[in-house]
């Protein structure tokens, strides 16, 4: 009997296994040869790990199983690094994260890993390994990793990852030079979960992620990239040239304000689906980061993907230094047809004032027939912005509703193919709502051949993702 189990073929081996959590799949290794061998891949195919105050993952230990079986970390596809209790506040910035614990003989196997990387930050990378720096270590584990296709990384390891950085833009950005990292051929999707910069941040360090984040644009295969891009006083890319990923299609990006956006959006062609996050502190203005919701430059930003955009979707947002009683003001500038040169754009989703203005009286504001894309099949309107002191909509529902409903009565002409229309409440409460607009949109459903409704949705927390 015994012989007989041993011996299932490895294809029912894989079915029976596969389910298995990772404790259960360790335990298999260790029971027979050639169980081993078809376990092995399913329990080193995803690391997830959570780093925390009380909880350690055990990265140096799984570096030393890969340094001493370097065919381990070729099975490596997906890396999972969670976290986000570092930055509680808008000042733990300040406060360095949690060092490592390691016994000096895994340090003295993992420092000759280091030193067969021919860098010229090495000594530097050494000196935060011995330190116990999560940094040195999640930069040296993803260096060992060839096969990668899928990368998260938390909060809690992205807010320290110069060296990460470093190694990236040496793998990524600059001309082969022997240097024994991998290319990551493979890796098709990352999120890096920065921390938004800080309350005063700039007093405290003018040090920015964007070198750091900027290098996974030249992943060879990336599809899809969700981070944070602290704006830099000037924008440069971290390579002799600009990147041209050929097979990026999404891209959620936030902090990066508009004009440096579009130095991004030159670079991924093409790009079908586009999130980006709109947001002003008064702490952090600078040339690039003002007040200004600038139309004209996010519609010159779009105009470089609007040959494949075909999905896009943008949130906005303003927020207090200290304890100030209202949010700073905003004005918007230029023309309101930002949207209507994206040929190709079939789902938009927007505050709804960055096509009516913040107010009724707003100036250059155009039809929404003028201001909407003509292929455009879903669109959503939101109440981003509605506790902005300039907001002007409160008391003009009924005025609201008879803009939306004079364009969907001659919505054929404009846009033929709108299937649905819909505004998403994220900041107010459906409660506060008043009585007749609620009753315009269910009449407007009634009326129309397409799908009309108010929902309501996930609140927008400014320092969350």
């Amino acid at each position: 009997m015994a012989s007989t189990v041993l011996n299932t073929p490895p294809e029912i081996l894989h079915m029976m296994f596969a389910p298995l959590s990772p404790s259960d799949l360790n335990a298999v290794c260790l029971t027979h040869r050639n169980w081993r061998s078809v376990a092995e891949p399913l329990l080193y195919a995803r690391i997830e790990w959570t780093w925390t105050n009380s909880q350690n993952p055990p990265i140096a230990q799984f570096l030393r199983s890969i340094v001493h079986r370097p065919e381990l970390a070729s099975l490596v596809h997906a890396v999972i690094l969670n976290g986000d209790c570092f930055e509680r506040s808008s000042y733990d910035y300040e406060k360095k994260s949690p060092k490592l614990s390691v016994s000096e003989d895994v340090l003295d196997e993992l420092v000759q890993c280091i030193e067969r990387i021919h860098i010229p930050y090495g000594e530097k990378w050494i000196q935060e390994l011995r330190a116990g720096t999560m940094d040195a270590y999640s930069a040296l584990l993803l260096s060992r990793l060839p096969n990668l296709r899928c990368l998260y990384l938390g909060m809690n390891f992205a807010r320290e990852s110069g060296i990460l950085g470093m190694m990236l833009r040496s793998a990524l950005c600059k001309e082969p030079q022997n240097s024994n990292l991998p290319s990551f051929t493979h890796l098709q999707d990352v999120s890096a979960v920065y921390p938004r910069p800080g309350r005063f941040i700039r007093q405290f360090t003018d040090v920015r992620n964007t070198a750091d984040a900027l290098p996974f644009f030249y992943l060879p295969s990336v599809e899809h990239i969700k981070t944070l891009v602290d704006n830099p006083t000037t924008f440069m890319w971290p390579g002799e040239y600009p990147p041209s990923p050929p097979r990026l299609e999404s891209l959620d990006l936030k902090m990066l304000r508009e004009g440096h956006l579009g130095q991004v959006l030159s670079a991924t062609r093409g790009l079908r689906k586009l999130r980006w996050d709109w947001h002003y502190r008064p702490d952090l203005e600078d040339h690039f980061v003002t007040d200004i919701i600038d139309l004209d430059q996010i519609a010159a930003d779009l105009s470089h993907v609007q040959d494949t955009l075909t999905d896009l979707t943008i949130t906005a947002g303003s927020d207090v230094c200290l304890a100030d009683p209202e949010l700073p003001t905003l004005t918007f500038r230029g023309s309101f047809k930002t949207f209507s040169g994206l040929h190709m754009l079939e789902r938009l989703e927007v505050p709804f004032p960055f096509l009516l203005g913040l107010s009724p009286s707003a100036p250059n504001v155009v039809g929404l027939a003028e201001a909407l894309p003509r292929n455009i099949q879903w669109l959503t309107v939101t109440d981003d912005l509605c506790f902005q002191n300039e907001w002007g909509w409160e008391f003009e529902s009924e005025y609201l509703v008879e803009t939306f409903r004079s364009w969907l009565r001659d919505r054929k002409k404009a846009t033929p193919y709108l299937q649905r229309f819909r505004l998403l409440i994220k900041e107010m409460e459906m409660r506060d709502l008043y009585p007749e607009m609620i009753q315009g949109f269910r009449d407007m459903n009634a009326q129309t051949d397409i799908q009309v409704e108010i929902v309501e949705g996930e609140r927008r927390v400014s320092n969350k993702w």
